[in-house]
């Protein structure tokens, strides 16, 4: 089994043709789009002469050597894992070798012409063997959006080799001085690379390896993220606030998201079919996810005096407004370090053209009331809970995939630990009843 390379026919430069005939069944014939005089091609060693007067003669018979190992590699590739072989075969292998390709095979040489491939595919890939989200779909289209703005902006078209890091770099930057964006942001679009990449590879084709590489990474910022310990979820289940209905019921989806741990997605839809005896079960809305949660006396609480009823529902948007005029009237207001989204403008409205701005999260102290959203219940309910059982049995309550993504909703600070550790040592005192006592040196 060999590769040849020969010339055909009496055209003068000619074509360097490709034979490939690996079995008795499987002859392959085409042309490689790489052209030659006759007068300087060596017939017998299948390359053009060394006193050739052709200028890139050195490359080209390296690039005949590249291309035999890329035929036979491909050739045993696709027969280990029994591809269907059809007449076109080799002159296939040899398109995706030289990066050419037809409109309809674009994908196999340009990355963003595979990622649209890949976003279409979505609705019917598995991860884990469930359906991808809607929500995650929709963060791959955010990421394919971002990445055609980059080519537009760098006049490029981005083709699988070129996924390196000279592309990360200045894909960051582009991201930060251009687009103004974060960091957390941008790693999400380095992550949704990082997959891609790994897909490309999976599927033979020949992507840049360079993703691999240490310094290829998702960055990102810790989180500031605030949360609320029992002395103040208690004083906003206590709070009376008399006849202020629109408080008193969002305080009320508040307790709910605070003691159950769910996101905004799923607490807000609670109903009757949720609420089963003692428990509340639901599928997760993001996840998937069957979670069943014991109901907080808190939450009964609530229930008892709805009659069995829920509170009334309102949007993600109003929930967000309306709790932190709770938290402020509840008296939540020491000042902690956070951070809030700010509007930036980038551009003044005028007569004739509207105001361009953009969201961004601004680092600093606050209130703490400024900063509680629908993100502080569900941080609260992990931190609360966390030292008191074991990480698994919260996690199978909020449904954490890993321990470290469990983790990273921990937002007990260093000082609380040491409080932790001093209270642990005190119980451990008093219980062992020690009167221990250092002896000193006379």
């Amino acid at each position: 089994m060999k590769v040849h390379f020969i010339l055909k026919g009496k055209n003068d430069p000619t074509n360097i043709f490709c034979r490939f005939k690996p079995t008795q069944i499987n002859d392959f014939t085409t042309g490689t789009g790489l052209y030659i005089y006759r007068n300087e091609w060596n017939e017998t060693k299948q390359q053009v002469k060394q006193k050739a007067t052709t200028t890139n003669k050195d490359l080209i018979n390296s690039k005949l050597q590249e291309l035999e190992g890329a035929i036979l590699d491909k050739w045993n590739i696709d027969n280990i894992e029994k591809k269907h072989i059809t007449k076109n075969w080799l002159k296939e292998a040899i398109n995706v070798f030289f990066g050419r390709a037809n409109s309809d095979e674009s994908y196999k040489i340009y990355f963003l012409d595979w990622v649209r491939k890949f976003i279409d595919d979505a609705p019917i890939r598995l991860h884990k063997g469930k359906p991808i989200s809607k929500r995650t779909i929709q963060h791959y289209t955010t990421t394919l959006n971002k990445l055609k703005d980059f080519e537009t902006a760098k006049d490029t078209r981005l083709r699988f080799e070129n996924i390196d890091l000279n592309f990360y770099r200045s894909f960051v930057d582009y991201c930060r001085t251009v687009e103004n964006l974060g960091n957390n942001t941008i790693g999400g679009y380095i992550t949704n690379f990082k997959m891609w990449c790994k897909n490309i590879e999976l599927e033979g084709l020949p992507i840049n390896p360079q993703y691999k590489h240490s310094d290829f990474t998702a960055i990102q910022n810790e989180t500031i993220d605030v949360y609320l310990n029992e002395a103040e979820i208690n004083k906003v289940f206590e709070h009376d606030f008399k006849d202020n209905l629109r408080l008193s019921n969002t305080r009320d989806l508040f307790i709910i998201g605070l003691r159950t741990g769910l996101r905004i997605s799923d607490f807000l839809r609670l109903d009757q079919s949720n609420l089963n005896g003692k428990n509340i079960t639901i599928t997760t809305h993001k996840t998937s996810q069957k979670v069943i949660i014991p109901i907080h006396k808190q939450v009964r609480q609530i229930l008892d005096y709805q009659k069995g009823e829920l509170p009334h529902t309102i949007s993600d948007q109003k929930f967000n407004e309306y709790v932190k005029e709770v938290c402020q009237t509840v008296g939540l207001n020491n000042v902690v370090e956070g951070a809030k989204m700010n509007k930036i403008i980038l551009k003044e409205k005028t007569d004739t053209t509207p105001e361009v701005a953009i969201h961004r999260k601004e680092k600093g102290t606050f209130e703490k009331w400024r900063l509680v959203s629908s993100h502080t219940c569900r941080r609260s309910f992990a931190t609360n809970l966390y030292g008191k059982l074991p990480n698994k049995t919260i996690m199978a309550i909020t449904g954490h995939a890993t321990e470290a993504q469990f983790l990273s909703y921990i937002k007990i600070t260093n000082t609380e630990f040491a409080e932790i550790l001093g209270a642990h040592w005190n119980n451990e005192e008093t219980s062992q009843n020690s009167d221990n006592t250092l002896r000193v040196a006379q």
